[in-house]
């Protein structure tokens, strides 16, 4: 499902740039309730880079490196919080890990700085966890079993 929701037309014109909004990041919060989701979300994430990244291995490796940081946090954070602290891992590792994957693997005549791409990822990053990945955190929170999960204590 990560894959898919990366790679399809459409989604995929904001997955891959200094602006990312990654509809797929939205699957982040199933960390928090599964542990099989930690494993599930990496291999999203590597598979759909390994498909279509525009920055080579180095996205492939340290990006997926990024993404099962994220919810290893999310999970041993669990669904004991708010959602909104474990929700952090994610923007902080991206805005800092993405920017600089962009930066050290764009041609230098591109002329791509790490703070400005930082900010930019951070913020579309940001955007996913307030308006997708919340959302069904919340909903996740109140009735895990709405997708075959257990509510961790």
């Amino acid at each position: 499902m990560y894959v898919v929701l990366t790679v399809t037309p459409g989604l995929n014109a904001v997955s891959f740039s200094g602006l990312q909004f990654r509809v797929s990041e939205m699957l982040m919060p199933l960390a928090a309730f599964d542990i099989a989701a930690v494993p599930g979300l990496w291999i999203g994430w590597h598979d759909r880079h390994y498909l279509g990244s525009p920055f080579g291995w180095l996205d492939v490796t340290l990006g997926a490196s990024l993404t099962l940081f994220s919810a290893l946090v999310i999970y041993a954070v669990g669904s004991r919080w708010t959602g909104l602290a474990a929700l952090s891992a994610p923007v902080l590792f991206n805005a800092l890990g993405v920017a600089f994957i962009i930066s050290m693997a764009s041609p230098a005549e591109d002329n791509v700085l790490f703070m400005p791409t930082a900010i930019s990822v951070g913020l579309g990053e940001l955007g996913v966890m307030v308006v997708l990945a919340a959302p069904l955190f919340v909903m996740l929170k109140k009735n895990p079993a709405i997708i075959g999960l257990e509510q961790r204590i």
